[in-house]
């Protein structure tokens, strides 16, 4: 009997998780207001701690939770480069941000040292900025215009999947 019970809650949690988990859904919805005004350091392979403010993002701005350690995070790296590429080469109104979130601010430098990013590349010294986005491992990728946080993408991300979430926050 507790056989049964177990086997059929499996089966019932398995299905009502597919269409989160489906091939077709790439983008959890989230479309949650967010008020941001946060300091942190621009990462450029020098220990210099230049600032920059993340606030009142009203244009479409992706987001990119990363930390050095992170085996996806690595991989992914020449596609966010080759999507700032298109941003500038397509003259699109749309920022791309990498934040650095779970480590130590030398280990973020070495990191931006051997992978070259084209885009800006954030650290986030006081360890709060992952609570605002309720971000729940690395790496995780945002899409917020309007002050919203409109959808998120769990894992890896390409080119091709960034132009798909560009594309979904316009229509």
């Amino acid at each position: 009997m507790r056989l049964n019970f177990l086997y059929i809650s499996s089966i019932y949690i398995l299905f009502s998780l597919l269409p989160v988990y489906s091939i077709d859904s790439k983008f959890i919805p989230i479309n949650r207001d967010i008020k941001i005004n946060q300091e942190m350091i621009i990462l450029d392979g020098e220990l210099n701690n230049k600032k920059f403010v993340l606030k009142n993002i009203d244009k479409l701005t992706i987001v990119n939770f990363w930390a050095s350690w992170c085996k996806p995070c690595v991989a992914e790296i020449e596609e966010l480069n080759n999507f700032q590429n298109y941003i500038i080469q397509e003259k699109l109104d749309v920022t791309l941000l990498g934040i650095n979130i779970f480590d130590r601010l030398d280990d973020a430098n070495k990191f931006y040292l051997k992978h070259h990013p084209v885009f800006e590349m954030l650290f986030d010294k006081e360890r709060t900025i992952s609570i605002e986005f309720a971000v729940a491992g690395v790496p995780e990728t945002f899409f917020i215009k309007d002050n919203k946080i409109l959808f998120k993408y769990v894992g890896k991300i390409d080119k091709e999947i960034l132009k798909e979430g560009y594309d979904e926050a316009f229509k």
